[in-house]
């Protein structure tokens, strides 16, 4: 199914009319709130996904803290525009998030899991939504050419009210899955899992 998601985000299906809206009126959560997380990072660079896992922090508003601890120690946060990444004890580097969209991106999609500010979204994003209790998808399309430039599209996997997993496809092709919750909790079957196992497995977990 994921592989079709650029389709339909493009307009090759209808989603359900107000279906996002209900969808992340639903997993709205009040800050602070913190996930466990598991990144696998597919990149046309690289022999094998880029793993890595900790905890992410949303704190209200655009304040968000990812927490690595394998295969490394890094925190980076942001906050009022601004990242600061610190790997292990090391000195802290600071940056306008408009010149990391990566991360830029994963606060908008953590701010869809947990925030459930569907006008804000709506500012940056296009919503689309498909799916039933079992088993729903979230999509969010950049509408500014400057995002559209960085990022593809940010896609949401969940069920009931949980979500799953959060998939950033870049406007280059690569893309990074994210689990969270429950399934980031239960790991990976495989040191190296291919791409569409995980996505197979953030559809049935």
């Amino acid at each position: 199914m994921l592989v079709l998601l650029p389709a339909l985000a493009a307009g090759a299906a209808q989603p359900a009319p107000g279906l996002a809206e209900s969808l992340l009126a639903d997993l709205a959560k009040t800050p602070p709130v913190a996930t466990p997380f598991v990144q696998v990072s597919y990149r046309g660079v690289l022999d094998r996904p880029l793993i890595v896992s900790g905890t992410l922090r949303w704190l209200g508003g655009d304040r968000m803290q990812r927490d690595i601890a394998k295969p490394f120690k890094e925190t980076a946060k942001i906050d009022a525009g601004e990242i600061s990444v610190q790997r292990g004890g090391g000195e802290v580097h600071r940056m306008p998030l408009a010149r990391a969209p990566q991360a830029g991106a994963m606060l908008a999609g953590f701010r869809a899991l947990l925030g459930g500010d569907v006008s804000a979204l709506q500012k940056n994003f296009t919503l689309a939504a498909e799916g039933g209790q079992s088993h729903w998808v979230i999509t969010l399309v950049p509408r500014t050419d400057q995002m559209q430039r960085q990022l593809g599209s940010i896609v949401i996997d969940g069920g009931g009210d949980s979500p799953r997993c959060l998939t950033l496809t870049d406007a280059n092709g690569d893309r990074s899955i994210t689990l969270v919750g429950q399934l980031a909790e239960q790991g990976l079957r495989s040191a190296a899992p291919l791409e569409s196992a995980l996505a197979a497995r953030c559809r049935n977990p």
